[in-house]
């Protein structure tokens, strides 16, 4: 009986493994997503004098990311387009708040960003990108920014793990 059993099992098993289906790799060329969701929400804390203006003058709240890495001594060699400054662009992403998304604490919600290993590889932590997130306002009303807020910026392993908390003010209000 043990026997019999016992092959059950192992023919249980071998089914179970072959049922499985193999995933391609991905090639070096395409966009991948990082290993772990790299996605990340931004809680902005406006003042009350900041949010009566941005209201009463139908203003939007602009959350902006820039995804980033130091370049490489290897791409500085090779001059790679980008790596004459101090900082290789990886990924932009602005999120726009208006209207009824200003009420209580306006969130801005980054879905998970995916990067060129090549571009990547450029970088001098390609497994560790770095995120720079800065808030202004819509200029729908004026043609200068409006607000003057606290801005993030650490890698984007850091900015996934909680949201982040800016708090932001008229420019020239009092500092928060």
């Amino acid at each position: 009986m043990r026997t019999i059993v016992r092959a059950w099992m192992v023919a249980a098993s071998i089914a179970g493994i072959a049922a499985c289906e193999r995933v391609p790799e991905s090639s070096p060329k395409e966009a991948t997503p990082a290993a772990t969701s790299n996605a990340f929400s931004v809680e902005i804390t406006l003042t009350p004098a900041a949010r009566e203006r941005l209201v009463s003058q139908h203003e939007s709240l602009i959350v902006s990311a820039d995804y980033f890495g130091d370049p490489s001594a290897q791409a500085q060699a090779e001059h790679v387009q980008g790596s004459e400054n101090p900082w290789l662009t990886l990924h932009r992403k602005q999120v726009e708040l208006q209207g009824a998304q200003l009420d209580g604490m306006p969130i801005a919600h980054f879905p998970a960003a995916a990067f060129d290993a090549k571009q990547l590889a450029w970088t001098e932590a390609p497994d560790a990108p770095q995120v720079n997130i800065n808030v202004y306002s819509g200029r729908r009303s004026s043609p200068d920014n409006l607000l003057d807020c606290t801005m993030f910026q650490d890698t984007l392993a850091v900015a996934s793990r909680a949201p982040i908390r800016l708090a932001c003010g008229l420019i020239g209000e009092a500092p928060r």
